[in-house]
Formats: C-alpha cells, sequence, structure tokens
C-alpha cells in the first residue's frame, strides 16, 4: 500500500511529466488539434508558417530600431517622424497619432507592455510601429473623415514602372478595443505609391480623420493582403504592381470601411477599431524573394459548390485549410468546396524540396440566391393591386426587366426577366409569366401578435384559411432580412424561436404562397408583433 505521502509525489510526478510533454510538443500544421498547447491551432500558430530569411532592402530602417527620440506622449506635432526615415503617413485626430515604439523607452516600454503588449521577442530588434483603422461608427460619415494610421517613406530611387516587387513584414499583436486575447478577426496590410515625396502626409491637420490614401491627388494601391494573428507575430508578403512612377510609398490598412459591433453585453464582439504592429519590412524586386505567396483562382464561385484550384507544382504535397483549420482529405491541387451557413476563408500550403508557398485567404460567403424561388407561371387575383413573387432578401437586388428593385412586386400581366444578384456579383435569372384572374372567395386570416409563453393561447402564428391549399411556403424573416423560420406544413406555426433560442419581442416579416383548387398561385407578406 502505498503511503499518503508517497501519493502525493507520485500524482506530483505524473502531473509533472504531462507539462513537461506539453512545453515539448511540437505543433502538427495539418490535423486539427492544438498539439503545443498554445491555443493556436494549425495555420494559426506561427510554426505553421512559411518562414523565410530576406537579405537586402529598398527601405532604410525598416525594423525601426533608428530614431530621433524616446515616445513621451502620442501627439501628432511632436511625434510624427520619431523613427529615422520614416514619418506618420497622415494629418489625423491628435489622440490617434501614435505610430513608433521601442523597448529601450521607459515610458513607452510601460504604456505598451501594460495596455497593448505585443509577443516578445520581436522579429527584430527594439523597434516597432503600430497601424490604427478606426471603425465606420456612424453611418453618415464618410470614408475620407474615417480614423486611420500610415507610415510612409520616400525611397532612395523610385519603382520601376512594369516591374514586380513584393513587401514582406511580421505582423503581430491583432487587438480590437477592449478584447485583448479572444476574437480573431482577419486585418488588411495594403501598400500606396505616390510620385510626389512631400506628399506626406496627407489630409488636413487635426480634423476627425482622413481616411486612406487613395482620397487624394497621386496616390494609387499598389497591393494588399488579409492577414490573421491572435497575438503572434506572422510573416506575411504584398506584392506589388507598379503602374507608374513612385518614389514613396505608404504602409497601413485599405480603404475598405471597418464596421463596428455594438453587442455590448459581450465583450467579447465589441469591436470600434483595429490595431497590429509590424517589424522587420523588405522591399526588393519580386523575382530576389525566396518564398512565394499565391492567389488562388476560384472555379465556380456562384454555385453552391465553389471549386478551388492551386498551382500544380511537380512532386508537391497540398493540404487546404478553412479559416486557418486544416481540412481533412484535402490534399490535392484542387478543392471542391462545400458551403455551409455564413462565411470562411480558405487558403492552401504548398510544399516542395526548394520552396514552401501559402495562398492568400480566399473569401467564400453562402449565397441567397438558393433561397430564391419564383415560379415560371402565376396567375394574379384581380382582387388584389399586385403579387409578390420575391421577397426582399439581404444583399439581394432584383433587375425586373430592366428596373432595379429590393422586391418582386408585379402589378401588371406580361412577361418578365428578372435576374437576382448578390453582393458578391453572383447572379441568378429567372423567366416569370404572370396573368390575371378572379380568385376571390379563399383567403388567408393572419393575426397581427401573438403571445408564445406556453399557455396554451396564441402561442404560434400560422395562417387561418376558409379552403384547401397546396404547395403552401410559409417564411419569417427579422429586421435585417435574415430568414428565422419556414415551413411547408400548412398546421405547422412558428412558435417565436430560431434554432431553439428564444426571440427578443419585436417586429418580424412574414411571407407566403400557395395555390387554391382552381390552380391560382397566391402570395401575400405583412409583418407579426411578438409578444412576451
Amino acid at each position: 500500500m502505498l503511503r499518503p505521502y508517497k501519493l502525493i509525489y507520485l500524482c506530483a510526478l505524473i502531473v509533472c511529466l504531462l507539462l513537461s510533454y506539453n512545453s515539448n510538443a511540437q505543433e502538427i500544421c495539418n490535423n486539427g488539434i492544438d498539439d503545443d498547447g498554445d491555443k493556436l491551432t494549425d495555420l494559426q500558430d506561427p510554426d505553421c508558417q512559411c518562414h523565410f530569411t530576406v537579405t537586402g532592402n529598398l527601405l532604410q530602417n525598416a525594423s525601426f530600431e533608428l530614431y530621433d527620440h524616446c515616445p513621451v506622449n502620442y501627439l501628432y506635432t511632436t511625434d510624427n517622424n520619431i523613427a529615422d526615415y520614416w514619418r506618420f503617413g497622415s494629418y489625423t485626430n491628435i489622440n490617434e497619432a501614435y505610430f513608433f515604439h521601442n523597448f529601450q523607452c521607459q515610458y513607452d516600454s510601460q504604456q505598451i507592455m501594460l495596455y497593448m503588449p505585443p509577443a516578445r521577442p520581436l522579429p527584430d530588434g527594439n523597434g516597432f510601429i503600430s497601424i490604427y483603422k478606426g471603425a465606420y461608427i456612424n453611418p453618415a460619415k464618410p470614408e475620407n473623415e474615417m480614423v486611420k494610421g500610415y507610415v510612409g517613406q520616400c525611397l532612395e530611387a523610385p519603382l520601376t514602372v512594369g516591374e514586380s516587387y513584393t513587401l514582406s513584414f511580421y505582423a503581430g499583436r491583432f487587438r480590437s478595443w477592449d478584447n485583448y486575447t479572444g476574437v480573431i478577426y482577419p486585418f488588411t496590410v495594403a501598400v500606396f505609391g505616390n510620385a510626389d515625396c512631400n506628399a506626406v502626409p496627407f489630409g488636413k491637420p487635426f480634423v476627425s480623420g482622413n481616411g486612406c490614401p487613395s482620397n487624394y491627388p497621386g496616390w494609387i494601391l499598389l497591393g494588399n493582403t488579409t492577414m490573421y494573428s491572435n497575438g503572434q507575430w506572422v510573416q506575411g508578403k504584398v506584392n506589388l504592381t507598379i503602374p507608374s512612377a513612385i518614389n514613396v510609398i505608404e504602409i497601413g490598412s485599405d480603404c475598405s470601411v471597418l464596421k463596428p459591433i455594438i453587442d455590448l453585453t459581450d465583450s467579447t464582439t465589441f469591436l470600434d477599431y483595429h490595431q497590429y504592429y509590424l517589424d522587420d519590412l523588405h522591399l526588393l524586386p519580386t523575382k530576389d524573394f525566396p518564398f512565394e505567396y499565391i492567389h488562388v483562382k476560384a472555379g465556380s464561385s456562384c454555385t453552391d459548390h465553389p471549386i478551388l484550384i492551386a498551382p500544380v507544382y511537380e512532386n508537391a504535397s497540398y493540404q487546404w485549410y478553412k479559416d486557418s483549420i486544416a481540412i481533412k482529405g484535402a490534399t490535392d491541387s484542387i478543392y471542391n468546396v462545400i458551403i455551409d451557413t455564413g462565411k470562411s476563408y480558405y487558403n492552401v500550403t504548398i510544399n516542395t524540396s526548394y520552396k514552401c508557398i501559402i495562398s492568400e485567404p480566399f473569401l467564400i460567403t453562402a449565397s441567397k440566391l438558393s433561397e430564391i424561388k419564383i415560379p415560371a407561371d402565376t396567375i394574379f387575383c384581380t382582387e388584389n393591386n399586385s403579387i409578390i413573387l420575391s421577397p426582399a432578401f439581404d444583399g439581394i437586388t432584383y433587375n425586373i426587366n430592366g428596373l432595379i428593385s429590393s422586391v418582386v412586386n408585379i402589378t401588371k400581366e406580361g412577361s418578365y426577366t428578372i435576374v437576382a444578384s448578390d453582393a458578391t456579383g453572383c447572379q441568378k435569372t429567372f423567366n416569370a409569366n404572370v396573368r390575371k384572374t378572379n380568385c376571390s372567395g379563399c383567403e388567408a386570416h393572419m393575426p397581427t401578435a401573438f403571445t408564445p409563453n406556453g399557455d396554451g393561447m396564441n402561442d404560434l402564428f400560422r395562417p387561418r384559411f376558409n379552403c384547401n391549399v397546396s404547395a403552401f411556403e410559409f417564411m419569417i424573416f427579422n429586421k435585417w432580412g435574415q430568414k428565422i423560420f419556414e415551413t411547408k406544413d400548412v398546421n405547422k406555426g412558428w412558435d417565436g424561436t430560431y434554432k431553439g433560442n428564444k426571440l427578443s419581442p419585436d417586429a418580424y416579416v412574414y411571407f407566403m404562397q400557395y395555390s387554391i383548387i382552381s390552380g391560382v398561385r397566391k402570395a401575400t407578406k405583412g409583418s407579426v408583433v411578438l409578444i412576451r
């Protein structure tokens, strides 16, 4: 029998062995498991990124080690060009103009490590910069008034027109508002160019924000890329196209609008700005780089099964990823995507004996076009002023015989060509013939409110008919156009839930289609109030 103290010793030994094993484990990059216990799986882990060493540089002070003085505050008027050869790229709000940090500086080190600590060690030396992108909080505010941070450098020699260049960098410590460690958001690293070095900084001083460089004369987007990091430094690249003489570049976020997340009840989802760090930059002609960063081609991205195609290399191994997690069995150069709800980013890594290749994230969003059903032949009841062949869907627009609308609302007999388009440019075409007839005597009676409280009275929202109907379709939408209920059973009603969760009291929109005994197809829509 083990004595108590020996049992304690044995348990402690087992714990130590387990901890030792975990700390020595290495990340396996294609199994969907966090092997080394750092809460980073597959491509989320820096261990799984393609690492490369770049020699030579067209940039000066590319790791931000040379500086004029230590940061003592973050005011534009004093700190806009601390790092040698670099300037803050734009005039902006005086409280948001910080961009240079150095761990040899006591004040700066204390502030950064207290509020926004980067992963240590840094990729190179003690200096690094921060890039800021404010969210689009006010819908009436144009993009060119948003706060966005950039850094710029006047080059020693202009970039050659027509030649391809590549900027490599390390990015890390991505952050959004009060979320220090949780949700991983993709962020963009963009490079802009101008022929005039005096164009830095751009914009107007002491305003709320100036947006991106492309809003101002002479600035053009040379290239951008999408990155992921939940704190660790990750290596990335931007391929640049040079259409005209470029003497100065600026680096920061792209010109897209960052929409805020305003769920204040959940601190992991609230967001009103992006911020990330950059270090160890290298700018060279693309032919001089030892690493390749590719774009994945979409074979048929507007179908329910898009095809992603990667370049074919001799004796190469492939691995596809969804949201940075390896897809089991997806090891060919072609991957057939199975779309679920929402959106996902896809990557592929390619390994050969002489090169490591990784693709930029390719975004695939589930289209709502598959939910649209417009009948080829419809009978239009004369007692109604119009008939709705398809309701409004979030992100969907309709071209009805050349007229643009958010809903297919037909008021006259005739033949119609209806083209539905989603936000990604995918389209679906319908041909519909509509004629009128008298179809009175069979109507749906709909309540204007219901109370799903489990008391057996008015708990379900459903239509009541005074006749027999067929080909019944009944859908409920929230105020954002998201479909939350659907049935083809005339006896089945909505109980005020979505995916098993009770929805809040609010007004909801319904859309209904059905056929009566004469074969007439009828459609109607309206709203109902959920009361709890």
